[in-house]
């Protein structure tokens, strides 16, 4: 096999494997509609977080994280969240649940980028 049909089969086989990768990506953003959302009321790990669901109603000036003011920390812009868009979103520190987008825990950390 000469050095171009090398390269050529690389970069197939390079796009190839990165197809499933971009799905799942895409469907971690769809599945979070889907996901059971976090009840602050009931979940042991909300209450533990101070976890709400509205960020204005939660006291981030106690609480406040570095990066960001306290009235600017929201689920939106936390690590800890595993999509960019919709409403409702994964979140690592509820496995299996959603977070509002407009929703505030103890554990905010700043996103980086």
């Amino acid at each position: 096999m000469n050095k171009s049909r090398r390269e050529a089969m690389k970069v197939m086989l390079g796009g190839l494997a990165t197809v499933p990768l971009m799905n799942l990506v895409g469907m971690a953003a769809a599945q979070a509609e889907e996901l059971p959302r976090v009840d602050a009321a009931t979940d042991p790990t909300a209450k533990a977080l101070k976890y709400s669901e509205d960020a204005t109603k939660a006291d981030r000036a106690a609480a406040a994280r570095p990066g960001l003011a306290p009235e600017e920390q929201h689920c939106a812009n936390c690590q800890f969240v595993l999509a960019d868009a919709g409403e409702w979103r994964p979140c690592s520190l509820f496995p299996g649940k959603a977070v509002n987008e407009n929703g505030w825990c103890a554990s905010w950390t700043l996103k980086a980028g």
